[in-house]
């Protein structure tokens, strides 16, 4: 099954925006999740960098706000930065616009929030997103990063919370190999509610760097009839979206070159195997 490429944009770091996307569009990828400080850029602007490049933009990164905090202001604050960041999304045509936990510093922290108001937060944007005809897709992140939502049952489970059927389910190999026990069925348990892959190997960089498999993930991929976009979001360590960790742009290109190579060939494999 032949699927778009692209590559999250916030792996780039503080590169201009408009550069990343040459670069990118140089590369070959089909389009990109975007990640951009909708304070600071127009939504057309963003549409045109990347549509005057023939890149498609598939879905959105978010900030790091916390919907699930029990601090009544800054949960109410976060829910106003969904609403803001779905409404940028409509107007760049139907991107999925992903949304997580609250990215956390572990060390001997305390965590002032819960499940119950994550999932109230998550229901109110996720209705949001349905008025605006914008897919809510919902990553499992890691226990280094957050506390609720680790895998796939842990995501299933707060969709019945959440209790919209707008809400989606967006896997993340480098998540899922730390904390699924299988991530074949952490895919085909998602299903039909799986609305974005995204890709990385084990030690976060591209594919072949690491050690995972990823036939299986891509046979389970089938078996859902997945035909979305694939993601690749290799990272510089510790860095995250709104990180200002520096990062190796050379050292980038590879990862995403041997992972484009590794992506394309599949699909002409697999349209191979279909004929």
């Amino acid at each position: 099954m032949k699927r778009k490429i692209g590559v999250t944009t916030w792996v780039f770091g503080n590169n201009e925006l408009v550069d990343t996307a040459e670069i990118i569009a140089k590369m070959g990828f089909d389009g990109v999740e975007v990640f951009v400080d909708i304070d600071r850029i127009l939504p057309k602007d963003v549409k045109n960098i990347f549509a005057d490049r023939g890149l498609e933009i598939f879905s959105m990164t978010p900030a790091n706000v916390d919907l699930g905090s029990s601090d009544h202001n800054l949960r109410i604050s976060a829910i106003d930065y969904y609403k803001k960041l779905i409404d940028f999304g409509a107007q760049l045509g139907e991107p999925i616009i992903v949304c997580h936990e609250y990215i956390q510093n572990q060390m001997g922290s305390m965590y002032a929030g819960s499940i119950e108001l994550l999932s109230e937060s998550c229901r109110e944007i996720s209705l949001h997103a349905g008025a605006a005809k914008i897919e809510l897709g919902f990553e499992p992140l890691n226990r280094y990063l957050c506390r609720f939502i680790l895998k796939s049952t842990d995501a299933i489970s707060f969709f019945d919370l959440v209790n919209d059927s707008n809400m989606t389910a967006v896997l993340d190999a480098f998540h899922m190999n730390l904390e699924e026990d299988d991530p074949v069925k952490a895919i085909l348990r998602c299903g039909e509610r799986l609305s974005l892959y995204q890709i990385s190997d084990s030690n976060r960089k591209g594919i072949g760097f690491g050690h995972i498999d990823f036939n299986p993930h891509f046979a389970a991929l089938d078996a859902i009839q997945y035909t979305g976009p694939i993601i690749i979001e290799c990272a510089t360590p510790r860095q995250t979206p709104s990180s200002q960790v520096a990062i190796d742009l050379d050292e980038l290109k590879l990862n995403l070159s041997t992972s484009l190579d590794w992506l394309t060939n599949k699909n002409k494999t697999d349209a191979l195997v279909i004929a």
